[in-house]
């Protein structure tokens, strides 16, 4: 019975912690999904904390999930999995009897759930929850050396907050992500691809310039925060003296020569207010946040590089990056 409930518990805390990773990666695409849960409840007028909320309640989620792993503070833990739980089932059952159009949101971008899964999802945890710790008086205590397990992991896990609100997503899980191949609506055979759209001062749609040649598209979802305008003027200038057309997309109006897009567009193709992303031949090849735009010299790198090897890399990099933490993390909760 004892292995049982320790068997539950690490079940649900990979569960909970991996949720909360996913969404701590992707604080631009939780806050989304935080602003169309507001929407939907009614209370959209919270919607300028959209972004600490959902942050607050993944980091949550994930000390949680850590708690779970390494077994520690276990009446305490039993307590917020039972509200933490409750709380979500409530709100996923009425998600699944109003049906509105809309993503849960459970693991971020990475796993689109229907409101019936995330249900069936949530009443499964439960369970592994209540067999986990009920009842409270048979918990028993971990040894001592789960504790620096809990508190590394969670140290850990701050870090990785850190870093993910300062970059792009180490794992792109959006439609537009670096590889994908960009479409013009209308044109045959590219409709089922997506489009980045914009349009110009005079309302015309100019699509049909993001996909041809070499392109550094500088994308701005909220210009009333964004203050770098002189260092985008340096970018541009060194981006033309390396052969590459720049694009400087916009939701509104702003002090640079710019072209305007829907800021949710925006947001998809780059999570960094003011990110570059580097488009080859209709290809989206690699991004950058807009703290960590390419110098002149990394663009000449780049315009000297074949795509698909920039490409390579950059996927490369990112993906031992995100493994090799995901590997530490769970070998510190789980084997110390």
């Amino acid at each position: 019975m004892k292995a049982l409930r320790r068997f539950c518990a690490v079940l649900a805390g990979f569960v909970f912690y991996v949720s909360g990773i996913l969404k701590l990666m992707d604080p631009v695409g939780t806050s989304l999904i935080v602003g169309e849960y507001l929407r939907f409840f009614h209370i959209a007028f919270l919607g300028f904390g959209a972004k600490a909320i959902g942050v607050v309640l993944s980091l949550v989620e994930a000390s949680l999930g850590a708690a779970l792993l390494t077994g520690v503070f276990r009446k305490i833990t039993a307590l917020v999995s039972g509200i933490m739980m409750t709380f979500f089932t409530i709100i996923t059952l009425v998600l699944w009897i109003a049906n509105p159009v809309m993503d849960c949101g459970c693991f971020g971008e990475a796993l689109h759930l229907t409101h019936l899964q995330s249900l069936l999802k949530n009443l499964v945890l439960c369970v592994l929850c209540a067999v986990a710790f009920l009842p409270l008086s048979g918990l028993g205590e971990p040894r001592k050396l789960k504790y620096a397990g809990f508190f590394l992991a969670e140290l850990s896990t701050m870090a990785f907050c850190i870093f993910s609100l300062t970059t792009l997503p180490l794992k792109d899980y959006t439609p537009m992500n670096c590889g994908t191949e960009l479409g013009i609506e209308g044109e045959s055979g590219l409709e089922d691809l997506p489009t980045l759209s914009f349009f110009d001062g005079n309302g015309e749609y100019c699509d049909s310039l993001a996909v041809s040649a070499n392109v550094m598209v500088v994308s701005i979802y909220n210009p009333s925060s964004f203050r770098k305008w002189d260092k985008l003027s340096e970018f541009r200038s060194d981006a033309g003296k390396n052969g590459f057309r720049t694009l400087v997309l916009a939701s509104d109006d702003t002090p640079a020569d710019s072209y305007f897009a829907d800021r949710r567009t925006l947001m998809t193709l780059n999570r960094s207010n003011g990110g570059v992303t580097y488009i080859s031949d209709g290809q989206i090849v690699a991004k950058w946040p807009a703290v960590g735009r390419p110098d002149f010299t990394e663009l000449q790198e780049i315009s000297e590089s074949d795509p698909d090897q920039v490409l390579s890399d950059k996927l490369s990099r990112n993906k031992l990056v995100f493994q090799g933490y995901l590997l530490y993390v769970f070998a510190v909760m789980l084997l110390l």
